[in-house]
């Protein structure tokens, strides 16, 4: 059984967005506008980061010491400190583990939706319909075969990976 783990740094909470964030600045410098379309790109058709969220994030990823920071033509630069590589680098086990729950907790709802709107009294205006929860169904399922296509490509990459 696997537990949920506990995805914090020195008492702080370290949110999706902020692992996203040390993730791109993982091989080289870039400063916030290239943070935010680089995660634009990454996660096309599925979230659009704004500023609003990002250039907060990066603030306590600094306050943290998880991130270094130069500027460079009058912009900020952001890198991944010898704290944050160390930090990253053992949660990722951790995120691993969190993977199998999320999907898990997505077959639930899923799997869910199929009794929304037949509780007694109910006049079904708010049920989905058949059409709907395959069409729903199906998308869920080719994303999630996608990302386990793309996941397979990183394991094959590995020396030893293609067993």
């Amino acid at each position: 059984m696997i537990g949920l783990p506990r995805l914090n740094y020195k008492g702080n909470k370290v949110s999706s967005v902020q692992l996203m964030i040390l993730t791109s600045v993982r091989k080289e410098k870039k400063y916030g506008y290239e943070i935010l379309k680089d995660l634009r790109k990454i996660y096309e058709d599925v979230w659009e980061p704004k500023t609003g969220v990002i250039y907060p994030a990066i603030k306590k990823l600094q306050e943290m010491n998880m991130l270094d920071s130069e500027t460079i033509d009058g912009r900020e630069h952001y890198s991944l400190s010898e704290e944050g590589r160390v930090w990253l680098i053992n949660a990722l086990p951790a995120y691993g583990a969190m993977s199998s729950v999320r999907m898990r907790f997505i077959t639930v709802l899923l799997e869910a939706s199929g009794d929304f709107g037949k509780e007694p009294g109910n006049s079904g205006n708010e049920t989905l319909s058949d059409e709907d929860r395959l069409r729903l169904f199906t998308e869920m399922r080719d994303r999630m075969e996608k990302e386990l296509m793309n996941l397979n490509e990183l394991i094959e990459k590995i020396p030893g990976g293609n067993r």
